[in-house]
């Protein structure tokens, strides 16, 4: 009989606005508040290039910068805008998805509670 060391395959499932067990943290880069997060990781590749799961953050703006990854954001509750270097204002709110390329600089702006689902692919 083989030995099968492969895990199941299975849907992951998770409420996008609940965090259970969260990583909390700040901004390494804070630019006006005191903005708080917390991250629910849910699922990791095998590889470790894959990660996905809900990020959370209260209000105030921080610098951002993306090194060696990609990043896919989906709005779930609340609203903030991301700013380019040169300005640029993107706003975001509920239903609403956006893609951070690898190589962006910029800040976030919260003014009230906000939280992503996200899925980072690394480089």
């Amino acid at each position: 009989m083989p030995n099968n060391t492969t895990p199941p395959v299975s849907i992951i499932h998770w409420p996008a606005t609940e965090l259970v067990n969260p990583v909390l943290g700040k901004p390494s880069r804070p630019i006006q508040g005191e903005t708080q997060y917390q991250t629910m990781q849910v699922f990791e590749g095998l590889d470790g290039k894959v990660s996905s799961g809900t990020w959370q953050a209260t209000a105030g703006s921080f610098r951002s910068n993306v090194v060696g990854y990609v990043e896919f954001c989906y709005i779930v509750q609340g609203s903030c805008r991301l700013v380019d270097p040169d300005g640029t204002v993107h706003a975001f709110s509920v239903g609403q998805h956006f893609i951070i390329p690898d190589g962006w600089t910029g800040h976030w702006e919260v003014d009230e509670q906000v939280t992503k689902v996200y899925v980072i692919t690394k480089a």
